[in-house]
């Protein structure tokens, strides 16, 4: 059972926070027809994992850890199954969870994001800043954002992504809260 909860938390852990991170720019934005996938597919993902972490603990107790524990191939095969990529999967439930913890952010502080983006909407329209100088202060003002919402600096917002997301949110947080 510690190897299904260290898996699941693992998965979750590198898909939320690493995978937008280290997603490259040539990387398609996900799109709605992917998120409703991912939603499809996630309960099958877990209980993929879940069966997955029953063998981890069975070759642990047989003192067989090692040979077990090398499960990259197995998680690739079996996503390409289900329709996916590693890559993509990563790319999409990583953004699509990053994105629900910014909205769960922001839906708890819905006046500091207000604020927040009323001041990059006044740096923006100001006529007496270069737009060199509205792009860095733009840029320091969404740093501070993503700050306050506790989203790694170096996480790139695409409104489009996040609209999805938004559209889809009830059920994006309900994976979470499961995950968990």
């Amino acid at each position: 059972m510690k190897a299904i909860n260290r898996l699941v938390a693992a998965l979750l852990l590198v898909l939320a926070l690493c995978a937008p991170v280290l997603a490259q720019s040539s990387d398609a934005p996900l799109t709605d027809r992917e998120l409703a996938k991912l939603i499809a597919d996630w309960p099958s993902v877990v209980q993929w994992l879940e069966a997955k972490g029953r063998q981890i603990d069975a070759a642990e107790a047989s003192g067989q850890a090692l040979a077990a524990a090398f499960v990259g191939a197995d998680v690739e095969a079996f996503l390409k199954g289900k329709g996916w990529t590693l890559a993509r999967f990563s790319y999409v439930a990583g953004t699509a969870f990053m994105l629900t913890a910014y909205v769960t952010l922001e839906r708890q502080n819905p006046d500091m994001i207000k604020q927040m983006d009323e001041a990059i909407a006044q740096i923006k329209t100001n006529p007496y800043l270069s737009a060199s100088d509205k792009a860095q202060q733009v840029q320091a003002m969404e740093e501070a954002k993503k700050s306050m919402l506790a989203m790694p600096a170096e996480a790139k917002l695409n409104e489009a992504e996040l609209k999805l997301v938004r559209a889809r949110y009830d059920a994006l947080y309900k994976m979470m809260e499961e995950s968990n």
